[in-house]
C-alpha cells in the first residue's frame, strides 16, 4: 500500500511539472512579440506584404514618425522580415536620401511622444504614429509604386488571379453594402462632363484612374493610369438614372478612345449586370449623400430592365469626355440649372497635364506594370 501511495505522489508531480513547463513555454512565447507603436506596426504589415523596400521606405518618410526601439523590438522586426534599411529609417538614422517619388511632397504630420508600453519596460520612449499623411495633388505621372504608398495607409494591396496586385478599401472591408461611386461624393458637370467629387482622402485617386470590379472580396480596384472624371457606365429611365464603375476589361487607347470586346465602345453596358448600377431618382441625383435615396434592390431589377445606356464617351483633343447622361437632359429631369464647374483635384495628380503626356505615347494601354 505504501508503494503504491508513493507511485500515486510521483504521477502527481509530474503532471504538476508537466503544467508548470506549459507555462513557463507560454510566458516565452509572449516576450517574444513586444509591444510595438501602431507606426511601426504598419511597417511591419507592408514588409509581410512583400511590398518593395522602396515603398517601405517611401511609406515610413512620408509618416515623419521616428522610434527609439528596443533590443527585443529591433529582434522582433529582423524575424517579421523588415529589412535594415527599414529598421534605421524607423529610427531616424536613415541618411538625407530623396523621397522615392519626387513629384509628391505630403503635409507635415504632428508627432505626439507616448510612454513605451509597461510589457518593455526597458525600452525607452517612442513615438506614436501620426494620422495617414494625406495625398497631395502632383503633375507627376501616375504608376503602381505611387499609387502603393498613397494608398496604403487606407485599405490593403491584395494579389488577386487575373488581376494581379489590387487594392481594397479600408471601408468596403467593414461596410458589405458599400459601393464605388454612391457615398461620400457627389456630381458635378465640368468641360470633361460628369465628375465624380469625392469627399475621400483616396477618391482622387480610385475613381479617376483604373477600374472596379466585385468578387468574394467586394468591391476591389484594379490600378489603371488614364485618367476620366468617371470611369462609369450610364443608364436612363423614367424618372430614374443610374451608373456602374466599369470593368476591367474597358481598356481606353489614348488618341481612339474606350474599348471594350474588340471593338470601339461608345454605348454599350460592358456586360454589367443589374445588381452593379446605382439607381436614384432623377430628384435626388444633385444629393450630397446619395445612400439615402437609393432604389431598394428588389427594385433594381425592374427598373434596369427598363433602362437604356446613354454613355456619351468621345475625345475632344485627346482628352477623354464623359457627357453621360447629357447636361441638358439633367437639367430638365432634374428641373436644377447644371452649371459647368471646376473639379477639385485636392489629392490626386493634375488630370490634363498627366493625359496631354500620355497622348504621346499611343502605344501604352491601361493596365498596371507588374
Amino acid at each position: 500500500m505504501k508503494m503504491i501511495r508513493i507511485k500515486h505522489n510521483v504521477a502527481v508531480i509530474g503532471v504538476l511539472a508537466g503544467l508548470v513547463w506549459q507555462v513557463m513555454s507560454l510566458s516565452c512565447l509572449a516576450q517574444t512579440a513586444p509591444s510595438l507603436p501602431p507606426g511601426v506596426q504598419e511597417v511591419v504589415k507592408l514588409a509581410k506584404a512583400g511590398l518593395d523596400e522602396e515603398v517601405v521606405l517611401a511609406h515610413i518618410r512620408n509618416a515623419a514618425a521616428y522610434y527609439n526601439l528596443s533590443v527585443d523590438q529591433l529582434i522582433y522586426l529582423h524575424d517579421q522580415g523588415v529589412s535594415a534599411n527599414e529598421i534605421k529609417a524607423l529610427m531616424g538614422s536613415g541618411g538625407t536620401a530623396p523621397p522615392v517619388n519626387p513629384g509628391f511632397t505630403p503635409a507635415p504630420a504632428a508627432v505626439v511622444p507616448v510612454p513605451v508600453p509597461a510589457a518593455v519596460p526597458s525600452a525607452p520612449v517612442a513615438v506614436a504614429s501620426p494620422a495617414p499623411a494625406p495625398i497631395v495633388a502632383t503633375t507627376q505621372l501616375p504608376k503602381l509604386s505611387v499609387f502603393q504608398v498613397q494608398l496604403a495607409p487606407y485599405g490593403s494591396w491584395i494579389d488577386v488571379v487575373g488581376y494581379g496586385l489590387c487594392w481594397r478599401p479600408t471601408v468596403a472591408a467593414t461596410d458589405p453594402y458599400w459601393r464605388p461611386y454612391c457615398d461620400q461624393g457627389y456630381w458635378a458637370y465640368t468641360a470633361d462632363g460628369w465628375f465624380w467629387q469625392s469627399d475621400y482622402p483616396w477618391g482622387d485617386i480610385v475613381f479617376h484612374y483604373g477600374r472596379w470590379f466585385r468578387s468574394s472580396l467586394g468591391w476591389t480596384w484594379a490600378p489603371g493610369y488614364d485618367w476620366a472624371p468617371a470611369w462609369v457606365c450610364w443608364r436612363h429611365a423614367e424618372g430614374f438614372c443610374g451608373w456602374a464603375p466599369l470593368p476591367p476589361g474597358a481598356v481606353f487607347k489614348a488618341g481612339v478612345g474606350l474599348w471594350f470586346g474588340g471593338r470601339l465602345a461608345v454605348d454599350v453596358d460592358f456586360g454589367l449586370s443589374a445588381d452593379r448600377f446605382t439607381f436614384v431618382p432623377y430628384n435626388r441625383f444633385w444629393e450630397h449623400d446619395l445612400r439615402g435615396y437609393l432604389v431598394p434592390r428588389d427594385r433594381t431589377a425592374l427598373i434596369f430592365g427598363r433602362s437604356v445606356v446613354l454613355n456619351g464617351y468621345r475625345l475632344d483633343h485627346g482628352h477623354f469626355i464623359v457627357e453621360g447622361l447629357g447636361r441638358d437632359r439633367v437639367a430638365g429631369l432634374t428641373h436644377h440649372e447644371v452649371r459647368l464647374e471646376e473639379p477639385q483635384i485636392r489629392y490626386g495628380f493634375r488630370p490634363h497635364e498627366e493625359m496631354d503626356r500620355r497622348n504621346l505615347h499611343d502605344d501604352r494601354k491601361d493596365r498596371h506594370d507588374r
